[in-house]
């Protein structure tokens, strides 16, 4: 049910913001928004859970709750200023479509912020009302703020997640911006269908679902809905092999030693319109298809260098980690052209460049893995997969039987 919430919501956004002619970033903004309220619509917990809730915490004393609420006001606005700082600071954040488009738009942005500020207070009241265990990160975060006793590792667990935060939401954002852009520049439904614009039109639509997709679920870390983030990843290894994946790391490394796309085109080995681009171009096409569909099966729970529950549905039910497999698939079939157009001794040079790109996805998913696996839940998971995944049911396949006597 989720992912199809999930998929309409999402397209629903897209179509209402192309409809609307509104600029890349209100169209983003927007389609963001659609995704949101379709996730509280069918995924959020039901009311009868938080008047229980409520019915069980009536006893407290007022002062105690006002003053709890107070200091996790003052923890977020701590969070918030840090991330004003980083966002007035680094150019990454400074140059980033997404920052540029928010102060240009602060005239009518600001009324928004007001309204989220009264909200934000809100849902602290509320949510601190129903959780199980009321003092959290954010009441930590308050009282190093204001030089009382606090759990150091509570307070590191907020300044992780802040960073995971702060930089992919503005990366996704900023992308989705630019690919939505693109999108109004060239429509992919005014290329003639099956021609290469008509694919490459595709591809970058399925681009916008996942960034779009991801964006949502960078903000939708709602504890009142069970969204919210249990763990984060806390090695260095898992945060280099994560954040060297995207901008603005992996343009630096890929052009500095692994420029593995410098070559010929695809079009001097594959002639459009023939048989052999057809088949290459559902293939690549199935394959980000695929990977856009991993990232629908995670719902409002998406995001990069956490664990917000464990993922079963969708692709997740044959293979643990879909998305990092369908991509580079679709990597090597969209280079491989190129590789054979340029010879041997290049072509197998660049082969072994995106060799060492899949590699890191690789190692990527190991560390993932490490991370999760200290839920038993992913432990379950995992031998699920290797009993009756894709790769166990290919092996039942070839097995050879036992002849008959």
């Amino acid at each position: 049910m989720i992912q199809a919430v999930t998929l309409i919501g999402v397209v629903v956004g897209i179509a209402l913001s192309t409809y609307l002619e509104l600029e890349p970033g209100k169209a983003m903004a927007l389609a963001v928004l659609c995704l949101l309220a379709a996730w509280i619509v069918v995924d959020g917990t039901p009311a009868a859970r938080w008047a229980w809730a409520l019915r069980g915490r009536r006893q407290e004393c007022p002062a105690a709750y006002c003053r709890r609420i107070g200091t996790k006001l003052v923890g977020i606005a701590a969070l918030l200023g840090v991330v004003v700082i980083a966002c007035s600071v680094f150019p990454f954040f400074t140059q980033s479509s997404a920052v540029q488009w928010f102060i240009e738009a602060r005239h009518t942005t600001i009324p928004i912020s007001i309204a989220l500020a009264g909200a934000t207070i809100l849902y602290v009241a509320v949510t601190d009302r129903v959780a199980e265990e009321p003092d959290d990160y954010l009441h930590q975060v308050g009282r190093a703020v204001l030089m009382q006793d606090f759990r150091e590792e509570d307070v590191l667990f907020a300044l992780r997640l802040l960073t995971i935060k702060c930089f992919f939401l503005v990366l996704m954002f900023s992308s989705g911006i630019a690919a939505l852009s693109d999108l109004a520049e060239r429509p992919v439904w005014l290329f003639p269908a099956f021609s290469a614009a008509w694919f490459e039109g595709l591809l970058r639509l399925v681009f916008l679902l996942d960034v779009i997709l991801a964006a949502g679920g960078y903000i939708a870390t709602f504890k009142l809905f069970g969204w919210h983030v249990r763990a984060t990843e806390t090695t260095a290894l898992g945060w280099l092999v994560c954040l060297i994946c995207y901008e603005p790391f992996f343009p630096a490394i890929s052009q500095a030693f692994v420029p593995y796309g410098a070559g010929p085109g695809w079009e001097s080995v594959i002639r459009e319109g023939s048989v052999a681009y057809f088949v290459w171009s559902v293939a690549t096409l199935s394959c980000a298809i695929i990977y856009v569909w991993a990232t629908i099966a995670f719902g409002p729970r998406f995001s990069n260098l956490t664990h917000r529950g464990i993922i079963t549905s969708g692709p997740y039910r044959f293979v643990k980690h879909p998305a990092y497999l369908s991509k580079n698939i679709s990597w090597w079939l969209f280079a491989a052209p190129s590789f054979v157009a340029s010879g041997l001794a290049e072509g197998l040079a660049r082969a072994g460049m995106l060799a060492v790109v899949s590699l890191i996805y690789l190692l990527r998913a190991r560390a993932e893995e490490r991370m999760l696996s200290q839920d038993p839940a992913y432990r379950d998971y995992a031998e699920t997969v290797a009993a009756n995944g894709l790769l166990a049911m290919a092996k039942r396949r070839l097995a050879p039987t036992a002849p008959r006597l």
